[in-house]
């Protein structure tokens, strides 16, 4: 890649972080924009969230320059992924890269949630994929040991709370989590949160905004 190339594309990603950590509205309002209306080159681009002031932003170097109305496409994608999907994707998405689910769970609200093992069957890790509506609206990958491929923003299962907190800071908000001995740690406004049992992260989440 060239000096120029790189600069401008470093100058595209610091355009979106200051957009997301100005306005996180605009990510709650094209959340659901459909892979569809993307070009194939930036439908499956990864950002990741830092801390911007007292929120956060995503950043996302794209391969070219985006127009506007991409731009708004991209962000609404790119920090929203964990492992192969995508926040606000249809519900086939799942199950054309993972198959049909292992197990389905009745949630309220009329969602329902799809659970795949990664690696052996009904053994941690694993993901919930939380369907409504047609729609992906939860991402959630649960375990003690790292699953490859799904981190968030560098923070994978097993992660220490020092790993942790160097990506994402100290939390908003946490209290005791469902599970026993472990902690919420949630930052709201924000779509993600990460549940701690010993020092290590055991649980990666995120959601629709």
């Amino acid at each position: 890649m060239s000096v120029n190339r790189s600069r401008a594309s470093t100058a595209l990603s610091l355009v979106i972080v200051t957009m997301l950590s100005t306005s996180p509205a605009a990510v709650a309002q094209s959340a659901a924009a459909p892979a569809q209306g993307l070009p194939a080159d930036l439908k499956d681009l990864r950002g990741e969230w830092h801390r911007a002031g007292a929120g956060f932003g995503c950043k996302v170097v794209p391969p070219r320059k985006l127009s506007q109305e991409e731009l708004i496409a991209v962000m609404a994608r790119a920090c929203l992924r964990l492992g192969p999907l995508v926040i606000g994707d249809a519900a086939d998405s799942a199950t054309s890269v993972l198959g049909p689910p292992h197990r389905t769970l009745e949630q309220p609200q009329d969602q329902v949630a799809w659970i795949y093992f990664i690696g052996q069957r009904e053994h941690y890790p694993y993901f919930v994929v939380t369907i409504a509506a047609d729609k992906i609206v939860a991402l959630q990958v649960t375990g003690e040991t790292a699953a490859p491929g799904y981190d968030f923003s560098h923070v994978a299962l097993g992660a220490t709370t020092d790993d942790l907190v160097g990506v994402f800071g100290q939390p908003s908000h946490f209290e005791p989590s469902e599970l026993k001995d472990t902690e919420l740690w949630t930052y709201p406004p924000h779509p993600f949160s990460f549940e701690l049992k010993g020092g290590r992260v055991i649980s990666i989440r995120i959601r629709q905004p």
